[in-house]
């Protein structure tokens, strides 16, 4: 294995030093109080060259009754390496940078009332990466600015940064004059609105919300003896299909025996249904009839209402919308709008690194009756990890986490073709194009649901994301971070087709209230 390492400058600074590094005699470490460790790597280049790592023992499994099972499966890590922005897809050996000495990575111990989520009684390991002030700097300011940008900023037809607040102020634009709209319509008394409709709700369909309550326990119990009827007649028809023999010249046992009594069930049971549905129809029907004063249906004005909260927030009597989309919106325009002053300034965002990997998987293919490979080589450019952190503590024997992965990357690729692929034609048609990918991912939110970490009885993982129950749901849902993934542009095949573009992708907004993963023996 070829390790190349150009030159690694690792500094272990307290957190709160931001002037030159300094030898440090035993009178200054002797007042050291443990704020943690600030780790820098500059200059840094991580290659393996032609090493290969091969993961040898997986047995396959087949859908076709066994023919092909425990056929080898041979994976071959074959490329792997870190490096500065710029490196080509790993063949220019381009030093990069990790941390700065003003925003250093960080491993620190800290008690657990540092975190208003965690207990008082433990200390807690945190690892984090660090986080720029600077809009431009800041990769989650950043990565919002170039989602309305919608373009890989410094590229061919990406170079006025002001596009992005452009977008912005129409979805603003947008946003406001939906809110005024809604105001208007109700001439501004949106508290009235709300009182309203909770006056409706209690005095008309929570009422008849009871009677279909009722009706469908009904139901439910004429089900049960339907059903057991059914098994006492010996099952000769279909649950809920009467015996025919029992007319007018049907056999004793339809007069006095099992089947009749089956029968009649059926009967009380099909009635219940009919009056289930109906009070589930009057439900529907006071949603559509229930007016306000102006003649405005429940049903239309809950549909506003929640139009409203989305746009605005808490409804309060001065209609401020200081917590809803609209307000939401204005403060991203504020980010954006900081990140493209910096740049039409000249200034220029810092290098990210580039990382990248190939595999190769040897595995039994049935058609063609023999082995073959497939390839996956992922190649990242220009990515930032800023914001970043993982935090460690343990609780009842169990080790607990809360996690954040903050990963920015101008381009990501994805390729399949080996080295079949002998042209860039050939290369790009194989793969897929990612550009502006922002991922940020939050798993637990600290001892109201913490990411536990586990090993079974038999020897096997087990990551458990639960806890959120109705004790603790309002501050989940009020505190505990959103997931939110972003792709500007997503390509198959020739990078520079239009054609090929698949669109973008957004995924806003994301909590896990339960995730449960094992490993499991092969």
């Amino acid at each position: 294995m070829n390790k190349k390492i150009l030159c690694i400058f690792l500094a272990l600074v307290p957190v709160f030093a931001n002037a030159d590094l300094v030898a440090l005699d035993d009178a200054v470490l002797a007042n050291a109080t443990g704020e943690g460790l600030g780790i820098v790597l500059e200059d840094f280049v991580f290659n393996v060259d032609d090493a290969v790592t091969s993961v040898t023992g997986i047995k396959s499994s087949s859908p076709d009754g066994g023919t092909t099972d425990g056929r080898d499966v041979t994976v071959d890590w074959t490329e792997f390496y870190i490096m500065g922005e710029g490196s080509q897809n790993g063949t220019i050996e381009t030093p990069g940078q990790i941390g700065s000495l003003a925003y250093p990575w960080v491993l620190e111990t800290l008690p657990g009332n540092a975190f208003a989520s965690i207990g008082d009684d433990i200390a807690l390991l945190q690892l984090r990466s660090g986080e720029y002030t600077y809009a431009m700097e800041n990769t989650d300011k950043y990565a919002k600015w170039a989602r309305y940008q919608e373009c890989v900023y410094g590229q061919s037809g990406c170079t006025n940064a002001n596009d992005a607040v452009v977008a912005m102020d129409s979805i603003i634009s947008r946003l406001t004059s939906e809110k005024d709209a809604l105001e208007a319509f109700y001439n501004g008394q949106m508290v009235d609105l709300e009182s309203g409709i909770n006056n409706d709700i209690a005095t008309v369909i929570v009422p008849q919300q009871q009677i279909v309550t009722t009706e469908q326990t009904q139901m439910t119990q004429a089900y049960d003896t339907m059903e057991t009827a059914w098994i006492a007649s010996g099952e000769g028809v279909p649950l809920g299909q009467k015996y025919e023999d029992c007319g007018w010249f049907g056999s004793s046992e339809c007069t006095s025996g099992t089947k009749g009594d089956y029968n009649s069930t059926v009967d009380v049971y099909l009635q219940e249904v009919t009056d289930y549905n109906e009070a589930e129809r009057t439900l529907a029907e006071l949603y559509q009839n229930t007016n306000d004063a102006n003649g405005n249906s429940l049903i239309k004005r809950l549909q506003d209402y929640e139009s409203y909260r989305s746009l605005c927030g808490e409804v309060e009597a001065g209609n401020s919308c200081a917590d809803g989309l609209v307000a939401v919106r204005q403060n991203d325009r504020d980010d954006i709008n900081d990140v493209a002053i910096q740049l039409n300034a000249g200034y220029s965002r810092r290098a990210g690194l580039d990382i990248g990997s190939k595999f190769k998987f040897t595995v039994y293919d049935e058609n063609k009756g023999a082995y073959r490979e497939d390839f996956m080589d992922i190649d990242m450019k220009g990515v930032t990890l800023d914001g970043s952190y993982i935090k460690l503590w343990s609780r009842d024997n169990k080790l607990n986490a809360e996690f954040r992965l903050n990963l920015y990357a101008k381009e990501l690729n994805i390729g399949t073709c080996g080295s079949a692929c002998n042209t860039q034609l050939l290369q790009d048609s194989s793969t897929l194009f990612m550009d502006n990918f922002y991922l940020s991912l939050s798993l637990g939110y600290g001892e109201v649901q913490p990411l536990m970490f586990s090993v079974t009885s038999d020897g096997n993982f087990q990551l458990d994301l639960s806890g959120v129950d109705g004790t603790n749901y309002n501050d989940f849902y009020d505190n505990a971070a959103k997931s939110y993934l972003y792709v500007g542009n997503i390509q198959l095949g020739n990078a520079t087709a239009v054609e090929n573009s698949l669109g973008s992708l957004t995924v806003d907004g994301l909590r896990a209230t339960y995730l449960k993963v094992t490993s499991h023996d092969l």
